[in-house]
Order: C-alpha cells, then structure tokens, then sequence
C-alpha cells in the first residue's frame, strides 16, 4: 500500500476552499478537483468529481489488478480508459447539474493518480498539475490546459511572459464545461523511490519548482506536504490550495526501470519534448521482446505499425537474402503508418532485444484526441520519412552516375 500525505488551505485571500480531494490508498487512487465558477458553484463542481471517481474506485481497482497479473498495452489502456470514462461521467453531471441549478459556467480542473504494478496511470484537464520527484530532480507530469500554455506552444509568448499574464488561469479544458471532456492521459514506470506531488494551481502558481522538490523529497511525508502548504501561503496564498504527496509502492528495480526511460529519451519522437508530452506519446507505444530468430513481422502481412528498436539486433530479410541489420535506435516500418501494402520484407530477430511500436490506429486515435502534439508528433515522422527518401535518392543517384 502507499504512503501518503495531504494538505488544503483556502489561502489568505478566501474564506472558503474550493478545491477538493480523496485519497485512497486500498485502490491506489489520488484525485485533487479545483472548482471554477463562484464560490459555492466551485465547491459543488469539485466535489461531484472526486464523487464519481470514489463511485469509480472498485471498477478502476479491478483493472489495475487485470494489468497486475497481465502488463500489456491493452490491459495498460484498460485502466487509464476507465479513468477517462469516469472523466466523462463527472463532466455530464456537473453539466446537468450546472443546468438544472442555475449554475452556468460551474467546472473544475483535475488531476488523478492511479497506481498499479510499477506504474502510475495519470489523467488530467485544466490547470492541477501531477510532479514527479526522482532523485531530488523534478518533473513536471502533466501540461497545463491553458491560453497561455497554448501561446508558449505556439512561441507566441515566452515562459516568463506567461507567469506574468493576467490571463494566466484561463484555461482551455474544463471539466463540466461540455457533457463530455477530453482528459490527457499518460503512464510512467515506476522507480524505487518516486515520489509523486499531485497539487491545484494555489501551489504550483506561487511556490518555485525547485521548492517544490525540496519539501516534495523530504523525507517525511508529512513534513514536506505541510512545508508546500507553508510555502504558498507565506508566498501570497491567493488561491486555493491542496497537495497530496505519495509515495508508490511496487516500483521496478532502479537499474532497469532508469535504464528504459533513458533509453526512450533518446528516440527520434522524443527529441526536443518535454517529459509530460513524452509520457502522452508513451501510452500508444507497444513493447516487444525477442529472442533469436522469431520474426517481428513477416513478408506479405499486414502488419501497420512502425518499430523502433531499444535493444539487440534484428535482419532484414527478402527471399531469404539479407538486406540489412539494424540495432538499438534504428526504426523500420514507418511507411505503414500511411499506406496498407503488405510487408515487402520479414524482420527477423538475431539476438536476444526489444523494441516498440506505434500503430497506425493509435496514431490517429491520437491525432484526434490531442491535435497539438499529435502535430508534432506528425512533423517528426513526415521528417524521418523526407531523411530516408533523400538518402535513397541520393543511392540511386550514385548508382546510375551521379547527379544530374
């Protein structure tokens, strides 16, 4: 079971919190809901959200326990798919309750946690935000559903120019805004000794990151979640405020969970991202091991994915002649994401490895539901693409005499 810490505070300027929590440690499930809308408005949005996931608890525990006993990506996406169920949930009965009460524009923004075997499972709208500790450095989990953020994206507005603007808390996504919502959703594997901050922006707006990793690592729960309470508030205390911190339980080995993310950073789709959007990309990637001589794919099938390898050595092989080795970092398949012939050539591995795939179905589920960074992630395979058609060129060019 977790070890876990909360705190909340109205914060100096309010006399009334409408932020609210659940922690629940038998389900491994931590969910932080700021209300948007008026004083009472708010407090009711919140509050009908942590409802429906303490509603959900049972339901998104018992597909934990399926990823427990077998971690694949569907058993994977099962859980982070209930969350997003249980975000829709809360979204059409804040909005009908917005309706029936007179209480237009009553939303709140989210963050959930979700725990399971060497995992936690994130899910998101607005502006709450989930951190990472890890060996004192930390990470930001999730991205901020705001207009600014949106404009920083974009290079319209610098990070400085974005804390200073008086239009900073608008937010983009909201939940209860519309019956239905659109949550980001992510997962990342576990390290012994993670520590994860769940927090509503009365915190993360006025308490500097490298504070927040300071009194997020203490070494007492407790302590370090009243020290971020202390923070904000000595900081201004503007806003509402609540924190959970959590320590998860079930975290790989550090050598080989490390190891793995490290690896992944190094990936063409990841260059240049930051870690939460890298966390959204990961959960349509599928992991594949192999061992000597098993075929990744064979000749003539339709199998749509594109692979990049982690590590070992895999042959490309057509009517039975080799026509390339490739090794950690190197990728094949991409052209399938866009077209349905069949493969031209097997993949067959040479040694003991691994590799991940995106499919092609993935991929646009993926575009759709987060069009922004599904641009992006658009841009880096339409690149990929161009490399490798100039290389070839640039081949036949020599073979036929040069260029002309």
């Amino acid at each position: 079971m977790q070890k876990v810490a909360a705190r909340t505070d109205p914060g100096k300027k309010r006399q009334h919190n409408e932020d609210a929590m659940a922690a629940m440690p038998e389900q491994g499930i931590y969910v932080v809901a700021d209300g948007v809308g008026g004083r009472a408005a708010g407090e009711v949005a919140a509050a009908i959200c942590v409802d429906a996931f303490r509603a959900a608890a049972a339901g998104i525990a018992e597909r934990v326990s399926t990823f427990n006993a077998q971690p694949t990506m569907e058993t994977r996406n099962g859980v982070l798919l209930a969350m997003d169920e249980t975000c829709q949930t809360a979204s059409r009965r804040i909005y009908e309750t917005a309706e029936s009460e007179g209480k237009a524009g009553m939303t709140t923004t989210l963050v959930v946690a979700v725990f399971g075997s060497g995992m936690a499972f994130l899910c998101h709208v607005g502006d709450s935000r989930a951190y990472l500790v890890r060996n004192q450095r930390l990470h930001q989990l999730t991205e901020d559903h705001s207009m600014v953020n949106e404009l920083v994206r974009s290079g319209k507005m610098t990070l400085a120019e974005a804390r200073a603007s008086r239009h900073r808390h608008v937010i983009t996504r909201a939940v209860g805004l519309y019956p239905n919502v659109q949550p980001s959703l992510a997962a990342v594997d576990l390290v012994a000794g993670d520590r994860f901050v769940l927090c509503s922006d009365g915190l993360s707006d006025v308490v500097p990151e490298d504070v927040i990793a300071l009194e997020g690592s203490a070494e007492s729960l407790d302590a370090g979640a009243e020290a971020l309470l202390r923070a904000a508030l000595d900081n201004g205390g503007p806003d509402n405020i609540t924190v959970i911190l959590i320590d998860p339980s079930g975290a790989e080995p550090v050598d080989e969970a490390a190891a793995r993310a490290k690896l992944l950073e190094t990936l063409f789709l990841f260059k240049d991202m930051p870690y939460s959007q890298r966390l959204q990309v990961s959960r349509i990637m599928q992991e594949h091991h192999f061992a000597p001589g098993d075929d990744l794919f064979a000749a003539g099938s339709e199998d749509r994915r594109m692979y990049i390898m982690l590590e070992g050595e895999v042959r490309v092989e057509r009517d039975n002649l080799e026509l390339a080795t490739l090794t950690a970092g190197e990728h094949f398949g991409e052209l399938s994401l866009i077209d349905r012939d069949p493969r031209s050539a097997t993949i067959r591995a040479a040694t003991y490895g691994s590799a991940v795939s995106v499919g092609a179905e993935d991929l646009e589920t993926f575009v759709k539901e987060e069009p922004a960074l599904g641009a992006e992630l658009l841009w880096k395979l339409l690149t990929v693409m161009g490399q490798r058609l100039r290389r070839t060129n640039e081949r036949l060019a020599v073979v036929q005499g040069g260029p002309r």
